[in-house]
């Protein structure tokens, strides 16, 4: 009797979307994203496992719940990255890279990482934001709501998680900021946004269609 053989497994090719108002921009974009990853297939917003956009091209699509996200912003400026952090992107990629830093991060978010330019801190404002800095996406969510005298009980419904798990953000909360109260943590978060820190909502896709945008900071890992 001859051997069965194994069936080969085939990968699927990467689904991506580029979204931006200039067209050479997009094409210079996909051809990118095309060299990196041979294969890519462009499709439609609500078929991309990837898509890149501006924060205007983005806004209100309507995309698979598992599709991750990398922003375009025009210079590497600490307050659109942290928009983009704080809507759980991937990636924040400027513009105004050189090609070959710019091909780099794009192969970075292709291979699965996630991907961050290093922004100045505002100028007196260096000690909040390098212990802000440390928190995580989500810890940021718990924070600016905190903030907003949010209840641990509403945190959760709003974040769509446990209870529990909004205790244990808060905790990490205080722990990385060095402090031992919610009031301490929340002085901290309005002493950054003081200093220049603060962002406006924005609707984003996600699993409901769109996600809420929260003030956010982060250093390139």
């Amino acid at each position: 009797m001859a051997p069965v053989e194994n069936p080969v497994s085939v990968q699927d090719p990467l689904r991506f979307c580029v979204q931006h108002p200039f067209p050479i921009v997009a094409e210079t974009l996909e051809a990118l994203v095309r060299a990196a990853h041979p294969g890519a297939v462009a499709v439609e917003p609500a078929r991309a496992e990837l898509v890149l956009g501006t924060f205007e091209g983005l806004e209100g699509l309507e995309t698979e719940a598992s599709a991750r996200f990398a922003v375009l912003i025009d210079h590497a400026d600490r307050r659109p990255v942290q928009d983009a952090r704080a809507c759980g992107a991937c990636a924040a990629l400027p513009l105004d890279l050189p090609a070959d830093h710019l091909r780099a991060a794009v192969g970075a978010v292709l291979a699965g990482r996630t991907w961050w330019p290093v922004v100045a801190a505002p100028e007196g404002d260096a000690t909040s934001s390098r212990r802000l800095d440390a928190l995580s996406g989500q810890q940021f969510k718990v924070l600016d709501l905190m903030s907003r005298g949010r209840l641990n009980k509403q945190i959760a419904y709003d974040l769509g998680i446990s209870e529990g798990t909004v205790k244990s953000h808060v905790s990490s909360i205080l722990r990385k900021l060095g402090v031992e109260r919610r009031t301490q943590a929340i002085a901290t978060f309005i002493t950054a946004s003081e200093g220049g820190m603060r962002v406006a909502a924005r609707a984003m896709p996600g699993r409901n269609g769109a996600a809420h945008l929260s003030r956010a900071t982060h250093a390139a890992r």
